[in-house]
């Protein structure tokens, strides 16, 4: 009777020590990176931008609202979308590097097609979950801070 016992407790150890340190990886800043794909799944207002650390205007100032943000739409079956009332951007997006990273690629209009990979720093789920990334570009580092907008 001890043998069998002792058999299920190893084999329940083995076991845990694979599950938990994998169900339990989280982004630098904050975020389950195994839920990355479902929380990613959204609208988002990029409200905050920084080059090199100094803060940046995410975008031009639309002085009918009086506010400077974008709002991104990262769509069931990989499509994306961003709008800052003076442009629309299509194209996909997918989770790269063990959902480290997300791939944008922007594919209309075709003047501004372009692929780029950020790293995913921050990612919280909820109605004030935030979404926060950065990439590196001809030496500059660019990070980018989102608010859920739903």
């Amino acid at each position: 009777m001890k043998k069998p016992m002792q058999i299920i407790l190893k084999s329940l150890i083995i076991c845990l020590l694979f599950v938990l340190p994998t169900s339990c990886k989280k982004y630098e800043e904050g975020g389950k990176i195994r839920k990355a794909e479902e929380v990613l799944t959204k609208e988002w207002s990029r409200e905050k931008g920084y080059k090199n650390g100094s803060p940046v205007s995410v975008v031009p100032e639309n002085p009918q609202i009086g506010e400077v943000t974008e709002n991104m739409y990262f769509l069931d079956g990989g499509n994306y979308r961003s709008e800052d009332g003076n442009v629309t951007l299509n194209g996909t997006w997918k989770l790269v590097n063990k959902n480290k990273q997300v791939e944008i690629t922007i594919t209309s209009p075709s003047s501004k097609a372009s692929t780029y990979t950020y790293d995913i720093l921050k990612l919280t789920e909820g109605t004030d979950g935030e979404f926060i990334f950065e990439h590196t570009l001809n030496g500059n580092t660019y990070k980018y801070m989102c608010r859920s907008s739903s």
